[in-house]
């Protein structure tokens, strides 16, 4: 079997495993660890602690879609908006940028999340 590009599992990513739900997919498309870089300090998850931080914002039922996403032979960047159905903040936006190698995501650069849509709806 190839290898997935990076445009696969980062679709893979944001729809199958956010979208629909499917946690367990985490363990065939990302690495373990999965490096987490953010503008404090850089968390290295493993399968179950992945699983964990998603199934707890799955409560939520977030919905992302794509506003951008950009893909070269290493790297997927995804410029996206999230709806969900929580009361707090019911929309955000952010930008993260994977990095993939030998099939898996592997690092993923996260900074802070904005509270409304790149539309500017609120």
């Amino acid at each position: 079997m190839a290898e997935r590009t990076p445009r696969e599992l980062i679709e893979l990513y944001w729809e199958e495993v956010w979208n629909k739900g499917n946690v367990e997919l985490i363990r065939e498309i990302c690495a373990d660890p999965m490096v987490r870089h953010t503008t404090g300090p850089v968390e290295r998850l493993s399968h179950d602690q992945q699983i964990e931080r998603v199934g707890k914002t799955l409560q939520i039922r977030p919905h992302f879609t794509h506003e951008v996403l950009v893909t070269d032979g290493t790297c997927a960047s995804s410029v996206w908006n999230m709806t969900s159905q929580s009361e707090k903040h019911p929309r955000m936006s952010g930008i993260e940028t994977f990095k993939a190698e030998n099939g898996r995501l592997t690092e993923c650069w996260n900074p802070p999340y904005g509270f409304a849509l790149w539309d500017g709806e609120e």
